[in-house]
């Protein structure tokens, strides 16, 4: 059973947090404040939450609240929704499904606040006003210690029996000393440290405040699994407030980045039922699409969304594999008819390959389409996959070719798992022949034709015939978090991108390469650091998947036209080319 959508949850830094029916919750530097932010207003915005849902109110915000990129005094808040504050505060609105931790009311905090000041005062008038009496009083309470102490005694009195020992050639003999303390008896550090006391419990305290010390960035953080949070305390107001960090925790050596949100759960319970089937059969999506001159905008909207569309393919169905045509027309003045890279799980090839793909060529209506499509039929489909093709471009087919094309559709669809989608972009332009003809392409393949005004959504496009268009605002919504997520970064990933070296190399042979890795490399690059990466592209022991990440980052790094690694055939650059990309990374900052 879906959950109602009035049980929301706000999530600062990878942390949900509960939005109750019935509260208010105050963000800013006030000590009044449910959540704590030092931008120097004591209060940036209000969330109202009620039975029928939240919504937003500015408060005095310095430059005003965003709310999905667009500027705002108050918003309704919906799951998948972003507001923020420049880098001072970005939180997503998400489905509570029952793990967000409670925000504790102020008027709690504030009494657990004089709780501890009364337990640390009542603590130091207890305190013994000698050292005997101290020792005394630990131990009646320890009586471990005792028996601690008469060992060592014992131990020391049995040194002092032992016979004196002879030097053998000038040197001193070796003497071994030997502890009879247990393990947990043992020094915490250093060879002086003192014997460990057990403390004395301390009183309980409620939960703690969420307290932002430092402008949040936009992050992917991994979410405690349990369902309080563990703060620690802030150092400049001892017992009194916690901290949320804004920054990803530490990953243990070997282990990967942050994870990013689970997008199924943002959706509808029909489409993470339809993601669920997907996950057992698998699905497999072949984008085949015109690049001649008129398909200029549509092609540079794919280069810069792709990465983000396979981000929200693989988040949803993991195994999910993607290939890329691209088709023109046959003429002496085409550089290729059809250029393509196999289905893949690898995301850097597929953008790698569109980065390659330039708008030109054409100039007569009609494009090789049935050429475009053929190289999709004859893919490496995997059995018992769902086989998805989705045909975008402006033109139609060859009138010669359009009976037989249409016969190969029908066999292609043949088998019950596959479907041909078409998109027409430019729909006002591209003409009655191209809608006509699309629609037969889409009505053979058991699939759906449509105009696409906004090029900018060819991809989501994509995603929304592959999953199936009752699923358009489902995919709408994900689609919306993965951009509000994209370009996130750890703590440990830049770390790694600032100090280089093995640890790094380590991190980037991984499969898949680490996208938060990716991310800080170009968000803070340094001179040592890509000239490290330009090194690594030549080794032998660098695998073709790292070697296609290598390529996307250096190309963003280095502002390159393309990348230095094609993806098609993995051929590395030559000496000069690499002497080239040594040179501009020289001009870095180190």
């Amino acid at each position: 059973m879906d959950p109602s959508p009035s049980l929301l949850a706000l999530r600062l830094a990878g942390q949900d947090h509960a939005l109750e029916p019935g509260r208010d919750y105050l963000l800013g530097s006030a000590r009044d404040c449910d959540f704590r932010i030092p931008a120097g207003v004591p209060h940036l915005a209000r969330v109202s939450v009620t039975a029928n849902g939240a919504t937003l109110h500015d408060l005095g915000a310095p430059g005003g609240l965003t709310h999905n990129g667009v500027k705002v005094t108050s918003a309704a808040l919906v799951p998948a929704d972003v507001f923020s504050c420049g880098e001072v505060l970005h939180a997503i609105v998400v489905r509570d499904f029952g793990s967000a931790a409670i925000v504790p009311l102020p008027a709690l905090r504030a009494a657990a606040g004089e709780r501890r000041v009364r337990a640390a005062a009542h603590a130091l008038l207890r305190s013994p006003e000698s050292e005997a009496e101290r020792l005394q009083s630990r131990l009646r309470s320890a009586p471990w210690f005792t028996l601690s102490l008469a060992l060592h005694v014992l131990t020391v009195l049995a040194f002092l029996w032992l016979p004196r020992t002879e030097r053998i050639s000038g040197l001193a003999p070796a003497t071994v000393g030997v502890d009879f303390r247990s393990e947990q008896d043992l020094p915490a550090a250093g060879p002086d440290a003192p014997p460990a006391i057990e403390p004395e419990p301390e009183p309980t305290i409620e939960p703690e405040p969420v307290v932002m010390t430092e402008p949040a960035p936009k992050l992917t953080v991994e979410p405690d699994p349990t369902p309080t949070p563990t703060l620690p305390s802030d150092p400049q107001l001892p017992g009194e407030n916690a901290l949320l960090s804004t920054t990803s925790p530490p990953v243990t050596a070997g282990g990967g980045d942050s994870q990013p949100t689970d997008l199924v759960r943002l959706g509808s319970g029909g489409f993470q039922k339809t993601v669920a089937e997907l996950r057992q059969s698998g699905l497999e999506i072949v984008f085949v699409f015109d690049s001649t001159g008129s398909m200029s905008h549509t092609i540079h909207d794919t280069k810069t969304t792709i990465l983000q569309m396979l981000a929200v393919l693989q988040s949803l169905v993991p195994d999910a594999r993607i290939g890329l045509v691209t088709y023109r027309d046959k003429g002496p003045r085409e550089r290729f008819v059809v250029r393509q890279i196999p289905l893949g799980l690898d995301p850097w090839r597929a953008s790698n390959f569109v980065q390659f793909v330039t708008a030109e060529g054409g100039g007569d209506r009609p494009e090789d389409v049935r050429a475009g499509l053929q190289a999709a039929f004859a893919q490496p489909w995997r059995s018992g996959a769902r086989r998805v093709v989705v045909l975008a471009g402006d033109a139609p087919p060859h009138e010669s070719d359009q009976q037989r094309l249409l016969s190969e559709v029908r066999s292609f669809v043949a088998n019950g798992r596959s479907s041909v989608h078409t998109l027409v972009t430019s729909p006002d332009t591209a003409g009655e022949d191209t809608h006509a003809a699309f629609k037969k392409i889409a009505t053979a393949g058991k699939g759906t034709s449509q105009g696409l005004q906004n090029s900018a959504r060819v991809l989501q496009s994509v995603l929304t015939v592959a999953f199936g268009h009752e699923f358009d605002e489902d995919i709408a919504t994900v689609t919306r978090v993965a951009e509000a997520e994209q370009g996130s970064f750890d703590v440990r990933a830049l770390d790694l991108a600032h100090r280089g070296g093995v640890d790094l190399a380590k991190e980037l042979q991984r499969v898949p390469v680490p996208q938060a890795v990716c991310n800080a490399l170009v968000r803070r690059p340094r001179r040592a650091v890509v000239e490290q990466l330009v090194q690594m592209l030549t080794q032998k022991n660098c695998s073709a998947t790292t070697r296609q990440a290598l390529a996307g980052v250096l190309q963003r790094i280095l502002k390159l036209p393309t990348p230095p690694v094609d993806p098609v055939t993995d051929a590395l650059p030559g000496a000069r080319e690499l002497d080239e990309l040594r040179r501009l990374a020289s001009r870095l900052p180190d």
